[in-house]
């Protein structure tokens, strides 16, 4: 298989574990209710979800690693803009975020700046 090909797979999966990491700890940290700092740090650590947004970290770095040994870091960190994306669509799924036209026309500007990127 084409290395490029595998280094770019391994991007697009890396941001995708990360964007649904984000989504877990946004998901965990409202479920939390404390009075203060400390409470909501404890709470934090007791929520299974926030543990499954670390382990959805801790496997998107292997995954970016492998990346950056078959990739130029010129392509695979634009590349990584993907994780922008993947957020915006997901919370919109998931979380039923309401997402204006302007953040939309966001999204097109980086699907099309990484396009342009990965085709040079």
């Amino acid at each position: 298989m084409n290395p490029r090909l595998v280094g770019l797979t391994c991007v697009t999966l890396a941001v995708l574990f990360e964007a649904l990491g984000q989504l877990r700890f946004k998901i965990g940290s409202e479920s939390v209710h404390a009075q203060s700092n400390v409470t909501f740090l404890r709470s934090v650590w007791r929520q299974r979800i926030i543990g499954l947004g670390i382990t959805l970290f801790v496997v998107e770095a292997v995954l970016w690693t492998m990346a950056l040994r078959l990739l130029d870091v010129s392509l695979a960190f634009p590349a990584g803009s993907l994780c922008f994306v993947f957020v915006v669509v997901l919370s919109r799924v998931w979380l039923q975020e309401k997402i204006s036209a302007a953040r939309w026309i966001g999204v097109s500007l980086i699907l099309g700046g990484v396009v342009l990127i990965g085709l040079s």
